[in-house]
């Protein structure tokens, strides 16, 4: 059951959790799960889902070391019953996953019954199951995410990393884009591709600190910039992407903001109820990321309060009429076709464009340029975009720019406004003709029911009401 609270529902748990009754977990109803957290016992839900539904699954399942996940089964049981719910859990996903499809299995360590001390990999455990027949998948690649934290050890080396196993079920290609993903190269060499690197398959990505946006009570976040290098790369825009072992909801919350259907399922609802939130602080797309950030930013002035929509939407279309997207993006195309003239794109303008555009998305240029605006943005809802390189990171804000523009400019009813307030339902909240920026910080950790307060109790029972406010033009 989801948590309870003295007021009305939060809007994101009524939108995006979903604790259905048995009787519909079943085949016919599962199209009615999409886009929400199921709480329950993963198996149980998974097996309801029907054959080849899913395209990509990002997960990383319990590690059976007796961690103290909240209001779940305890974490620490025989080597043999957890070999056994990994072999259910994972005949199940190799089920459901489509032909081409892929799971990434993110894992740790296990430890055996007897000596404590001595370490099981649980890829190495898995590594069987995803192998027999029927659904056999491919190890298709074999991922180390290397990280900086972690608690010292006094007898081994302090532990820095886990491994994500690529699988892919036979029977098609599966989806790969290295462009969706390349990074910015350490040297402006004119052989290296336009767009950047491939990433590699060693991720270096510190580990989630205290405090930060990503940080919920769950004590296994990893990093959304993880798991959206996984969906771009892996997946494309309305794709199925499943997450069985929930958690803090870092997969759903990518997985929305890049536009693609997603479904998670988690055991407690304590976490299902804080990534539900979490979630409801994403936008579904790039474009409606910046819009968002514009009516917090250009409206709000970062700070709570409450504004009639027609006053944001004044605001708004007045700055937008003011930059001239079309005579950027002519100017941008310019410099990219110079580039490719000689159709081997290794001439001497290269290097003159990657600087240009390297220091035009640090702000070393002058006069200003939007585009700036929109990449500084942009970074606050997408962690990967650090890694880009300045072409690839100006082009995608200049994208986002040109349709919110569009969308501003052309609808001075101010309904698309309305449709992104609707979307972030953790963020804004729409009455009669006003819209509410409820808080800039993006808490959804409030301690698990046990303490005596629920996730949602921490983020509807506030004392301080919000600032009401007038911005003029």
């Amino acid at each position: 059951m989801q948590a309870q609270s003295k007021t009305a529902p939060h809007a994101s748990l009524s939108r995006y959790l979903c604790n259905p009754p048995e009787e519909q977990l079943r085949v016919e109803h599962v199209r009615s799960l999409e886009n929400h957290i199921v709480v329950g016992d993963a198996i149980d839900v998974l097996s309801a889902l029907p054959d080849n539904c899913v395209d990509l699954v990002h997960s990383s399942p319990p590690y059976n070391i007796d961690k103290p996940y909240e209001l779940s089964a305890p974490d620490k049981g025989s080597i043999s019953d957890y070999r056994a719910f990994l072999e259910r859990s994972i005949t199940q996903l190799k089920r459901v996953v489509r032909p081409g499809g892929s799971i990434f299995w993110q894992t740790g360590y296990t430890q055996s019954n007897g000596d404590s001390r001595e370490i099981i990999p649980i890829d190495l455990l898995s590594y069987a199951f995803f192998l027999q027949y029927p659904n056999r998948f491919l190890l298709w690649d074999r991922i180390i995410w290397r990280y900086w934290g972690g608690h010292a050890f006094t007898k081994k080396f302090t532990n820095k990393h886990e491994t994500i196993m690529w699988y892919v079920k036979q029977g098609a290609e599966p989806v790969f884009s290295a462009d969706a993903v390349r990074e910015r190269a350490k040297e402006y060499d004119k052989r290296n591709n336009f767009w950047g690197r491939n990433p590699g398959n060693v991720w270096e990505v510190d580990r989630v600190a205290f405090g930060t946006t990503e940080q919920t009570s769950h004590i296994a976040v990893f990093p959304e910039e993880i798991s959206e290098r996984i969906v771009r790369a892996c997946s494309e825009p309305g794709n199925l992407v499943l997450d069985p072992f929930a958690g803090s909801g870092t997969v759903l919350k990518v997985a929305h903001g890049l536009d693609r259907r997603w479904l998670g399922i988690e055991i407690s609802p304590a976490y299902a109820d804080e990534a539900a939130i979490r979630v409801g602080y994403q936008q579904p797309s790039e474009a409606d990321s910046l819009a968002s950030e514009l009516i917090k930013e250009m409206g709000f002035g970062g700070k709570r309060g409450t504004l009639p929509l027609i006053d944001l939407q004044r605001r708004l279309s007045v700055w937008a009429a003011r930059i001239s997207v079309q005579k950027l993006w002519d100017s941008y195309q310019r410099d990219v076709d110079s580039v490719f003239k000689d159709a081997n794109g290794r001439n001497s303008t290269k290097r003159g464009v990657w600087l240009k555009y390297d220091s035009l998305i640090n702000g070393q240029d002058l006069p200003y340029d939007p585009a700036q605006t929109a990449d500084r943005l942009l970074l606050k809802c997408y962690r990967l975009r650090q890694h880009f390189n300045g072409v690839t990171r100006y082009k995608s804000a200049l994208m986002a720019l040109a349709k919110v523009s569009e969308n501003v400019i052309s609808d001075p009813a101010g309904s698309y406004l309305r449709i992104v307030a609707q979307q972030e339902p953790s963020s804004f909240k729409l009455t009669e003709g006003h819209l509410e920026f409820l808080s800039p910080k993006r808490n959804v950790v409030a301690g698990g029911k046990e303490r005596g307060r629920t996730p949602l109790d921490a983020l509807i029972n506030d004392d301080n009401e919000p600032l009401q406010r007038q911005m003029l033009l």
